[in-house]
């Protein structure tokens, strides 16, 4: 019986995702159809403009944190928050926004893996969400 390995005991901040799962296309899906409150016609309007955005946004977000940018990280989070919330992804803009109120703060120290982890939640989210997947 050989004993598991060691070398990995805290969780990689950037790959684990914010609930201790990744969301699912289906999860993501049923979230947005009902902040779109089962609307197939608005959500199909409403995905490709939130794709665009949001990974945009969260390149710029990336960006801002790569240049310890405050003003501009405050800035891309709030954005950011704002779309994931349009598609009910609540729980990845509650990150946005402790991000923006941290930026706000102008407390940067350790925030680059929360913008890494953010970022790759909000690509997840963008990959799952397509226009006429019902």
């Amino acid at each position: 019986m050989t004993e598991p390995s060691l070398a990995r005991t805290q969780p990689d901040p950037v790959l684990e995702p914010f609930d201790g799962r990744a969301p699912s296309a289906a999860d993501t899906r049923a979230d947005a159809m009902a902040r779109f409150e089962g609307d197939e016609v608005f959500y199909d309007r409403i995905v490709p403009l939130f794709r665009q955005a949001a990974s945009e946004q969260a390149a710029a977000l990336r960006r801002a944190s790569d240049d310890a940018d405050a003003t501009a990280l405050q800035h891309w989070a709030h954005t950011l928050k704002g779309s994931l919330l349009t598609v009910g992804a609540s729980a990845a803009a509650a990150h946005a926004e402790e991000i923006e109120r941290a930026a706000m703060a102008h407390r940067l120290e350790g925030i680059a893996p929360r913008v890494r982890r953010l970022v790759a939640e909000t690509a997840l989210i963008v990959a799952h969400l397509t226009p006429g997947a019902g």
